[in-house]
């Protein structure tokens, strides 16, 4: 009994050792891109398409993670955003910017309640806006504008 225990403890040991033995960690960026019209609700510019935003994601995923000893736990990417006006107007603009996982859910938002003056045609880069694991690619995003109003 004792040497059949020791027998399947070292097949055991040669099959962990010869698995692991040769994985080597990847490590592979994905550039993801959605672009949403923000369609004002309210006001003087109801049902105008007001901006665009223009939503980019770098995700980073490790595989397998047991090879990439200074890995993360989890893989992440960095979502930025630029709004740009479609507009012929100076407009101020609140909004709310929510990435969705693959049943349409919210996993994470930016809402900008103060507003953000945009001059007309203007680009404005916010910049990154969060680190998630949910990827851009898979779930999307939506806008929903609760403001926005032509200034002078």
């Amino acid at each position: 009994m004792r040497i059949r225990s020791r027998l399947v403890a070292v097949c055991a040991i040669v099959l962990v050792v010869a698995c692991g033995g040769g994985s080597e960690c990847k490590v592979e960026t994905i550039h993801y891109t959605k672009s949403l019209n923000g369609v004002s609700s309210g006001g003087e510019t109801q049902g105008v398409t007001v901006a665009r935003f223009d939503l980019t994601q770098d995700f980073v995923s490790h595989t397998p993670y047991a090879a990439c000893a200074d890995g993360p736990l989890q893989d992440v990417g960095n979502v930025s955003l630029a709004i740009t006006s479609l507009v012929s107007k100076p407009i101020v603009i609140k909004y709310d910017v929510q990435g969705l996982n693959a049943d349409g859910i919210p996993k994470w938002s930016h809402p900008d309640t103060l507003g953000v003056r945009l001059e007309a045609g203007q680009t404005l880069s916010v910049g990154q806006i969060v680190t998630t694991p949910v990827q851009l690619g898979i779930g999307g995003a939506r806008v929903s504008l609760q403001g926005a109003d032509y200034v002078p």
